[in-house]
């Protein structure tokens, strides 16, 4: 049972943290008098009552280059974060050197959920993850059946993530590489172009991560060695599993995937609000290792002395959820 609760709380801790400064929109539609830095919002899907749509971030001189990335925010599965200054501004800067960027909304499946009992949250946790992950391939296939008229070449389409938003962004590549069931959709040539996950992980009901039909796609990983919320080697409990950066990168190294990861020592999960602090390792990474194609494995430790830690930097799964 402590080896239940301590996978329990480290997976809840990764859904509902960091908190997300803004409360989800019953719809997202443009608002002209709202002060903005994405060009229009689009809505591609309506499950239930959510209303689900993304931000478009243009170009501001279309350079017709093809690439597309899927922005997923963190916020973790309870609140939307997509329209915070820090995730508009990452999307800003990634438009402004000619990408069209899509920063998607997902279904929150933990939102309104209540702890009765540790087993109670096996399911939603769970769900949480596929939710967001099925609705990132919903994105992706209105970037598809949009591709000619919004300029997008299929084949440099990246998905881009931090914490719960990397988690679902690692877990849509995880889902396409094993083409489970929610992939039925996505056409069987579609591979994406590259992942880039700040502080995220990989969930598996199977007690491995294996790639079984094809490989990943070549994989950034960011992640603090110290993180406390987000696993950054692995936390298993049976065949129940929560594959961090450490050990995924591991992997990619043994079977040859091309991936680079970035570990910053002493960190912990502040490094999923790093999207502008390393936007230039990002396009580095898209230049060289997603459309550039090079097939190369970085190991990279950064030692960050004069950097302030933020207040919530170590604070642990246990003290989140006592």
């Amino acid at each position: 049972m402590n080896r239940l609760r301590v996978f329990l709380c480290a997976f809840l801790a990764a859904a509902a943290f960091p908190a997300a400064a803004l409360a989800q929109e019953n719809e997202l539609q443009e608002k002209r008098s709202e002060v903005r830095l994405y060009d229009r919002s689009v809505v591609f899907a309506t499950i239930d009552t959510a209303v689900l749509a993304m931000d478009l971030y243009v170009p501001p001189q279309w350079a017709a280059n093809g690439r597309c990335v899927i922005y997923s925010y963190g916020g973790g599965f309870i609140d939307n974060n997509q329209r915070s200054e820090s995730n508009q501004a990452f999307c800003r800067a990634l438009a402004d050197e000619g990408y069209l960027v899509a920063a998607t909304n997902y279904r929150l499946g933990l939102r309104g959920v209540r702890m009765k009992g540790l087993l109670s949250m096996v399911k939603p946790l769970d769900n949480a993850v596929h939710m967001a992950a099925e609705d990132i391939f919903r994105a992706l296939n209105c970037i598809l059946d949009h591709a000619s008229e919004w300029g997008v070449d299929p084949s440099r389409i990246l998905l881009c993530g931090s914490s719960a938003g990397a988690i679902a962004s690692l877990q849509a590549d995880y889902e396409l590489a094993n083409r489970t069931p929610m992939t039925a959709g996505i056409p069987e040539d579609f591979r994406f172009a590259g992942i880039i996950s700040f502080a995220g992980a990989v969930y598996s009901n199977e007690g491995a991560c294996d790639y079984t039909v094809h490989n990943p796609s070549p994989t950034f990983f960011l992640h603090g060695n110290a993180d406390k919320i987000v696993p950054y080697k692995k936390i298993q409990f049976g065949k129940k599993a929560f594959f961090g950066s450490s050990v995924l990168a591991a992997r990619f190294e043994k079977l040859g995937f091309p991936y680079k990861i970035m570990r910053f020592e002493g960190e912990g999960h502040s490094v999923a609000s790093r999207m502008n602090d390393n936007i230039d390792d990002v396009l580095w990474f898209i230049d060289n290792m997603a459309v550039g194609q090079r097939n190369l494995r970085i190991d990279e430790t950064v030692n960050d002395v004069d950097r302030v830690p933020a207040k919530w930097d170590h604070i642990s799964a246990g003290k989140l959820y006592k």
